[in-house]
């Protein structure tokens, strides 16, 4: 739900002042006394943006001012940026909102309290004042002395013209909430249309958002483009016969109309790179002649968009940077004749076109513009596109845009654009530097963890892998730094035991170390994630001096570990490890009790797993997601989710499906360790008992929540302690009840028959009790179904786990 802020009320038309007259640029308006802008005097500067939690259009358009005006302060109601690289390293000045609880992920909903926010952000001390706004950073308090300039993005969408349709996505059209949300929208416009009142000029970023505000404000708007990086794409002649559309996919991007279009076209193909909540939607109605690519790289997006025939665009948008991005590649556009497209498209009426329109967003407007591109495509040249594309770049943006302060201030008459220089950071103390490594390319829940804390700290952390895999492939999407380096011999060297290396183990030892160690110099602090990763980079830290830290994600017992292995665990901790990070109070136990470590230099943080992608499958019927994995529709389904691993007890599951023979089973994971006998043992479990038709073997699957979401009940049988349970608290978040093993750091999630119910480990008889109970009991899945969702965001949300790691990785740093 998009809350940025709301309004609609009486209309003042405002007169215009006298530096507006004495000014080339029209719609800018400022004070009419200019004795403190003196020529000679150095011009303070202050730029108030919205928020800053992300780096989306509105901050690159950001970005771009912040570099004309490099020495400007920044404000803003709330800071909660980890790449701080956009900002070019700049500290921003936030609201009281910033210190609220649960800042950092819910600030729209503290909405009602934004407009005071603003305006207790203090830049009196500034001559000119430059709004960025697509909410309330216009109405900062300026005085008389002051220029206020405002970069609007748009008028506040969801209190103006789009509040029926905002209110309608957020199920408010009746009863008191309705009422309430009206009334919150209904002050904010009264106070948008106050606080126009006091920016001296306005710059829209189409004519399409110049002519809101004029609806609304009654005042007219310069117009000056948003910066779109063109110099990314290169000009491609050579096309290919297929058609691309590109977006995340959600509702109003219109992707399941342009999909449904062409599978009434099945002479023509469309590629589509994209992923959202829309996408099963988009999927269903896919022909043979469509390729769904899903999420891409952008080396792939930019490929793509450069081969393609042309580009298809059914949005309706402010302004529509794809649009923009596709034209530089020298791909013409067929897009939907309304909004921004309008203003950077080139149609069949002028001369050298770069693109067309359709007049109606429904399928038959698309499949009878696609036919008649077809028979006009040799108008189109790749090299018109790519001319029309440069005024829309960068460079552009920032000769426009400070050529219009410029003109709005007498005492910038003789100023020149500062030169552009890339932003390079440079790492300090309170963003140190970090060298992660994990031993595994595979996708486990140790690597799911640190791709968490990846996506955070991408701007400055760097990853070493000792094998190549689907996490390799994550992280690269991730946008992140990866280097793979050959483990050799290492890599069969197991934690439940085993000779220690020698020979061509020990040179492959050497070799990691070395290539860690290299890597290392770059960075201020080494992050463990995994065991094998811990050896290498406590020697690694050594050799380089720097400090370790251990992500502890194992019971470091017998149980887990062979002798050896404990031993090079217990080595390590004396000689090489700066601060241990555990999962679980009952991990930081064992290490503790097996190393006599410091437990000063412990701590528990809990894995952080983000409930999106399985908030975004709350509206998919269970039953197209069973149909998808071939499950049966009307069974009551039980879901195990890790690797087959005998520890893990998969065998308890099987056991107790003998003794349910209403129920079935389904398995999601596969072998990964040399463990493939036990897998084996269970397909020869299930033939001897006569489960064919009752347990599904799914093996590995990359999207977990949509399999748990298919399922009735999620179980955890581990027959040894757990570290952690991350699937206990997916679980939990797909709104599944859980059934668990009683043992290690599970006890510290789950509390019995209030948020799921615990089991005795290895307990078939016990399990399928439980079970049995469940199916019986709407009830109680009821009750564990609402108190484990509320436990999953409250006490395992990313937000809390990225917060923790990190405030760690930079006290360690710091010392």
């Amino acid at each position: 739900m998009n809350h940025e802020v709301l309004e609609e009320a009486v209309l003042h038309p405002v007169k215009r002042s006298a530096l507006a007259e004495l000014t080339t640029v029209p719609g800018v308006q400022a004070p009419s006394r200019r004795s403190a802008l003196r020529s000679d005097k150095t011009v303070r500067v202050a730029i108030v943006h919205d928020w800053l939690v992300t780096y989306a259009g509105a901050e690159k358009v950001l970005e771009q001012i912040v570099a004309c005006f490099p020495d400007a302060d920044l404000f803003s109601l709330v800071d909660f940026l980890d790449d701080r690289s956009f900002l070019r390293g700049k500290p921003v000045t936030t609201s009281f909102i910033q210190k609220l609880p649960l800042a950092r992920t819910k600030y729209r909903t503290y909405l009602p309290l934004m407009p005071l926010a603003i305006e207790q952000l203090d830049v009196s001390a500034y001559d000119v004042v430059i709004s960025s706004s697509h909410a309330v950073a216009k109405g900062v308090l300026t005085g008389p002395d002051q220029v206020h300039i405002s970069y609007v993005h748009s008028p506040i969408r969801y209190a103006w013209d789009l509040q029926h349709q905002y209110l309608q996505q957020s199920k408010l059209t009746a009863g008191p909430k309705s009422a309430m949300a009206r009334l919150i929208l209904h002050y904010i416009r009264n106070w948008d249309i106050r606080t126009s009142n006091s920016v001296d000029g306005f710059v829209a970023n189409s004519d399409f958002i110049a002519r809101r505000i004029r609806k609304v404000y009654q005042r007219e708007a310069q117009v000056i483009f948003p910066p779109v990086d063109v110099e990314a794409f290169a000009l491609c002649t050579d096309k290919d016969d297929f058609y691309l559309t590109a977006s995340r996919m959600v509702p109003y991007k219109k992707i399941d109309l342009i999909v449904e279009a062409f599978a009434q076209m099945p002479e023509r193909k469309l590629v589509v790179i994209g992923d959202g909540p829309d996408m099963q939607k988009i999927r269903a109605k896919a022909g043979p002649n469509v390729e769904i690519m899903g999420y891409q790289p952008f080396k792939v997006l930019k490929e793509k968009m450069s081969r393609a025939k042309a580009f298809v665009f059914a949005a309706e948008e402010d302004f529509g940077i794809s649009v923009v991005e596709a034209q530089a590649c020298g791909t013409p556009v067929i897009a939907y004749g309304k909004g921004g497209a309008l203003e950077t498209v080139r149609d069949l009426s002028e001369s050298k076109p770069t693109g067309m329109f359709f007049d109606e967003q429904n399928v038959e407007s698309i499949i009878a513009a696609v036919e008649r591109f077809d028979g006009h495509v040799k108008r189109f040249s790749p090299a018109d596109c790519r001319a029309n594309a440069e005024q829309f770049s960068a460079a552009n943006f920032r000769e426009r845009f400070f050529a219009h302060v410029r003109a709005s201030v007498p005492a910038l008459r003789s100023a020149t654009l500062p030169t552009y220089v890339p932003y390079k950071a440079e790492p300090g103390a309170n963003a140190p530097r970090i060298l992660a490594v994990d031993q595994s390319g595979v996708l486990g829940g140790a690597e799911l963890s640190l791709l968490e804390i990846v996506k955070a700290l991408r701007s400055r952390i760097e990853v070493v892998l000792f094998d190549d895999g689907p996490f390799r492939t994550a992280l690269a999407k991730a946008g992140v730094t990866v280097n793979v380096l050959e483990a050799g011999a290492l890599r069969n060297v197991r934690k439940q035991g085993g000779s220690l290396p020698k020979g061509q183990a020990l040179k492959g030892l050497l070799s990691l170390v070395r290539a860690t160690a290299k890597r290392a110099r770059d960075a201020e602090v080494i992050y463990a994630n995994t065991q094998r990763a811990m050896v290498i980079g406590a020697i690694a830290g050594k050799l380089a001096r720097r400090p370790v830290v251990w992500h502890l994600r194992d019971i470091v017992s017998p149980e887990h570990f062979g002798g050896k292995q404990l031993a090079i665990i217990k080595w390590c901790a004396r000689l090489g490890l700066t601060h241990v990070i555990a999962n679980s109070a009952a991990s930081a136990h064992a290490f503790a009790e097996l190393t006599h470590f410091d437990k000063k230099r412990i701590d528990v943080v809990f894995n952080g797993i983000s409930a999106t992608p399985f908030d975004a499958l709350r509206t998919v019927p269970q039953a197209t997601l069973r149909q998808r994995l071939n499950l049966p529709q009307d069974a009551f389904l039980v879901g195990s989710f890790s690797r087959l691993a005998r520890w893990k007890g998969q065998h308890v599951l099987l056991e107790a499906m003998v003794l349910n023979p209403q129920m079935h089973a389904v398995l999601v994971g596969a072998p990964l360790f040399g463990e493939d006998a036990y897998e084996i043992e269970l397909h020869a479990f299930v033939a001897a008992h006569n489960l064919g038709g009752r347990v599904h073997f799914l093996g590995f699957q990359h999207d977990i929540p949509a399999c748990m979401c298919a399922v009735d009940a999620v179980v955890h049988t581990s027959i040894t302690p757990e570290p952690f349970g991350r699937v206990i608290v997916e679980g939990m978040l797909a709104q599944r009840p859980v059934v668990a093993a009683r043992a290690g750091g599970v006890l510290e999630i789950i509390d019995d028959y209030e948020n799921g119910v615990l089991c005795t480990p290895g307990d078939a008889h016990g399990l399928a009790d439980t079970l049995a109970e469940l199916r019986s009991n709407d009830d109680l899945r009821n009750k564990l179904v609402r108190n484990g969702y509320q436990t999953a965001l409250s006490r395992f949300g990313t937000t809390t786990y990225v917060e923790g790691v990190e405030r760690i990785l930079k006290r360690v740093a710091g010392r």
